[in-house]
C-alpha cells in the first residue's frame, strides 16, 4: 500500500511537472508544488506524535496457570501539544493472552497536554513460565499513510505463572515392597481430622471444638480431641536433561513433568509432609525440604521457572545433591527417560533406605528416537520387580487419567 502512494505522489509530481513546463500553465506548477510537498510535510507533522508520550503499565506480578487478571495501561502526553490518533499496545509472548476483542491494542484518538488515556484489558495466562510484559508500544500513521511510525514505551514488568495443580492418585499408598497396603504411621494427639477423645476443657482450648452434647450429660465442658497422621518426608526429583525431553506445547514432556511435580508437592504438602525439591538445568532451582507454610509458593515458583537445558545426567545431579534426600524418607523421581540406565539409580536410592516412587512421563510417539530405548511400560514392570514404586503417565490427557501405577505380574 505505502509503495503505491509513493508512486502515485513521484510519477505525479513529475507528470504535472512536465505539462506545466510544455503549457506554461501556472495553475499546474502550483499543484505540481502542493503534491510535491505532501509527502515531506505530512512526515514532519507526523514525526513527533509519539515523542514525549510516557506508558506505565499495571499488572500482576504472580498468577496461576489458567488464571485471568486485568492489566491496566496508562498514556500521559507530556509535551505540550496535543497528540491525534496513535495506538498503545502491548506485545504479548506466547503463553499469555488477551482474552478480549481488543488483544490488548487500544486507539488513542487524541490526548491533550498532561491529559491520561487509560486502557484495561483481561490478560490470561495459558502456560506456567516467566514472562517479559513490555515494553509497551505505541505506533502513529501519518495523515496520508505513507509513514508508520512505532516507539517503545514504558518499562517491562516481570510476570511469574505457577503451575495449576491437579488432583491425582495418592502417591503414597504403596509401602516400597508392594506388600503392605500402607505405609506405617505414627499417631499424634492434637489438631488433625480424625476423631481421638474427648477431655475436659481447659483454658486456651479453642471453644469450637467444644462437644455439647458430653457438656450436657457431664455437666462441665467437653471438648473433642483429633489426631493426625506423621507425615512422611518426602523430596522431589525433575529430570532437566536437555536430551531426554520431546514434544511441543503442553505436550511437552517438560510441561507434563512439571504438571505432575506441582500436583505431587500441593497433595503431599496437604498431607502435612516436609516437602523438597531437586530441579538442576543450567540454573539450580532446587529448593531444600521445608514443612512450611510457604514452602508451597517456593516450590510452585522454583517450578514456573525450570527449563529442559540440563547438560548433567540425572545421576550425577542426584549424586551432587544427595544431602537434600531425606533420611529414610520418600523421593519421588519424574523423568521422560526410558533407558534401562535409571534400574540402577532408582536402586541405590532403596539401597540407602529411602522410600522410592518413580514416574516415567511419556512423551510423543517416536520409534526412531527410541529404537534403543524400553517402552514407559517396560520401563515400569522393570522397576516393579525390583521393589520400586513405579508410575507411567500417558501424554494428551489430565494427570488423573494418564497416570497408572505399575503391578507386579
Amino acid at each position: 500500500m505505502e509503495f503505491g502512494k509513493k508512486h502515485v505522489l513521484i510519477w505525479g509530481s513529475i507528470f504535472l511537472l512536465l505539462v506545466a513546463l510544455v503549457l506554461a500553465i501556472r495553475h499546474l506548477y502550483v499543484m505540481f508544488a502542493i503534491l510535491a510537498l505532501m509527502a515531506p510535510l505530512s512526515f514532519v507533522l507526523a514525526r513527533g506524535t509519539l515523542e514525549m508520550v510516557d506508558v506505565k503499565r499495571k499488572a500482576p506480578g504472580l498468577m496461576k496457570e489458567g488464571q485471568r487478571r486485568r492489566v491496566r495501561l496508562t498514556a500521559t502526553n507530556r509535551g505540550l501539544r496535543r497528540r491525534y490518533f496513535f495506538t498503545l499496545s502491548d506485545e504479548l509472548p506466547d503463553g499469555l493472552e488477551a482474552t478480549d476483542e481488543s488483544k490488548g491494542e487500544a486507539l488513542v484518538p487524541s490526548l491533550a497536554a498532561e491529559e491520561e488515556f487509560v486502557f484495561e484489558y483481561p490478560l490470561q495466562a495459558n502456560r506456567r513460565g516467566v514472562y517479559r510484559l513490555g515494553p509497551a508500544t505505541l505506533e502513529h500513521t501519518d495523515l496520508i499513510g505513507m509513514f508508520n511510525f512505532r516507539r517503545k514505551a514504558g518499562e517491562a514488568d516481570e510476570l511469574v505463572v505457577h503451575p495449576t495443580p491437579e488432583r491425582i492418585p495418592n502417591i503414597w499408598s504403596l509401602a516400597t515392597s508392594l506388600r503392605a497396603p500402607e505405609r506405617p504411621r505414627r499417631r499424634f494427639k492434637g489438631e488433625g481430622t480424625e476423631f481421638y477423645g474427648t477431655r475436659p476443657f481447659v483454658p486456651g482450648d479453642d471453644l469450637r471444638r467444644v462437644d455439647w452434647s458430653a457438656t450436657a450429660r457431664r455437666g462441665q465442658l467437653i471438648v473433642r480431641e483429633y489426631e493426625r497422621a506423621e507425615a512422611t518426608d518426602a523430596v522431589l526429583i525433575i529430570d532437566l536433561s536437555a536430551s531426554v525431553h520431546r514434544g511441543e506445547g503442553d505436550d511437552h514432556t517438560l510441561e507434563r513433568e512439571v504438571k505432575l511435580a506441582a500436583s505431587a508437592q500441593q497433595q503431599l504438602l496437604d498431607r502435612g509432609s516436609s516437602v523438597g525439591l531437586i530441579a538442576v538445568g543450567e540454573e539450580n532451582f532446587s529448593v531444600p525440604s521445608s514443612p512450611s507454610p510457604a514452602q508451597r509458593s517456593k516450590l510452585l515458583d522454583a517450578l514456573a521457572r525450570v527449563q529442559a537445558d540440563g547438560r548433567k545426567e540425572l545421576e550425577a545431579v542426584i549424586e551432587r545433591y544427595g544431602a537434600y534426600l531425606p533420611s529414610g524418607g520418600m523421593v519421588i523421581v519424574i523423568s521422560p527417560r526410558l533407558d534401562a540406565k535409571t534400574l540402577p539409580i532408582a536402586g541405590r536410592l532403596l539401597e540407602r533406605g529411602h522410600t522410592v516412587s518413580w514416574m516415567i512421563v511419556e512423551g510423543p510417539e517416536d520409534e526412531e528416537s527410541r529404537r534403543d530405548e524400553l517402552s514407559a511400560r517396560q520401563l515400569a514392570a522393570r522397576m516393579t520387580d525390583r521393589g520400586i514404586d513405579s508410575w507411567t503417565v500417558a501424554p494428551k490427557h489430565d494427570l488423573a487419567i494418564s497416570m497408572r501405577r505399575a503391578r507386579r505380574e
